[in-house]
């Protein structure tokens, strides 16, 4: 394991209102969609793993384990990672059939395009 996602655990409903205010004001938003019922959000506090970044040939991938009862999203290596070298994983957003795709900037050879 390379690091895990840590925040504040919130329901869906919570994470849409935030991620307005947050859009909002300005701030980036950092959260994760662990379940139907539960929400990271790394904002405010959490993590290193926040800064994590979007690529289409990731060095990381995400699973989420259950310990005690409570589910955490972990990072995993893909593959052997080098000093210095950004950490990366999919961020494997739905598909949307909408005028607002977010363009992928990754730069891998295998890029989508868009991360939506």
């Amino acid at each position: 394991m390379v690091c895990e996602f840590r925040g504040q655990r919130i329901a869906p409903s919570l994470a849409d209102f935030r991620e307005h205010r947050y859009r909002k004001e300005g701030r980036d938003c950092y959260m994760f969609f662990l379940s139907e019922e539960c929400v990271i959000d790394n904002t405010a506090m959490g993590s290193p793993a926040r800064f994590t970044n979007h690529s289409c040939a990731p060095c990381l991938y995400s699973k989420v384990l259950e310990l005690d009862g409570k589910l955490h999203l972990c990072f995993f290596a893909r593959t052997d990672i080098k000093a210095g070298q950004e950490l990366t994983y999919d961020y494997r957003f739905k598909e949307e059939d909408t005028d607002q795709k977010v363009v992928c900037q990754c730069g891998a050879p295998t890029c989508k395009g868009t991360l939506n």
